[in-house]
């Protein structure tokens, strides 16, 4: 007759069911981790292409300011009045924050045109555009503007900041 052996050769349920429990907790930390990681990289993410769409409308913005005639500014939106005579006939642009869209409108030939720039929609909100203006009296005692600073405030989630550009027209550059 054969004895049985008391060596045990493997893992009694109650071990194997406490394995997969810290190992079920374990996955679970981790997965926990990569979801709140995901989910900075897509903001980051959005944030970085919002904040590069700003930069490039104010340096669109100061570009134009910086080879304008006239520059005037009102709540919310700005006025540049080119150098004249204009090859293509651009008389005025226009940058003006309406209803949380950032607009630029352009008068060519007495007909404007308007294209939207920046508009708020579920992830992105335009909270506000401001245009101050440092001026100055020159020799003939008629005003000018001597600089130009646009800022530009956006809110994307939770994440509020501002984009801020200044220009200063070249008012003794011939065109």
């Amino acid at each position: 007759m054969k004895k049985l052996s008391k060596t045990r050769q493997g893992f009694t349920i109650v071990e194997m069911l406490m394995a997969l429990a810290i190992l079920a907790v374990l996955l679970s930390a981790v997965a926990v981790a990569m979801h709140a990681g995901l989910h900075n990289y897509g903001e980051n993410t959005e944030i970085a292409e919002l904040t590069q769409t700003a930069r490039v409308v104010l340096n669109r913005m100061m570009s134009e300011i910086r080879t304008a005639d006239a520059v005037d500014s009102a709540s919310q939106r700005v006025t540049i009045i080119p150098p004249q005579p204009d090859p293509g006939n651009l008389t005025e642009v226009e940058y003006e924050l309406d209803g949380g869209v950032l607009y630029c409108r352009r008068t060519v030939s007495g007909v404007q045109t308007s294209e939207s720039l920046i508009a708020s929609n579920e992830d992105v909100e335009v909270t506000g555009f401001t245009v101050t203006r440092e001026t100055d009296i020159d020799g003939e005692e008629v005003e000018y503007t001597k600089s130009a600073t646009a800022q530009l405030d956006l809110k994307s989630g939770d994440n509020t900041f501002s984009v801020t550009a200044s220009a200063c027209p070249r008012r003794n550059m011939d065109y």
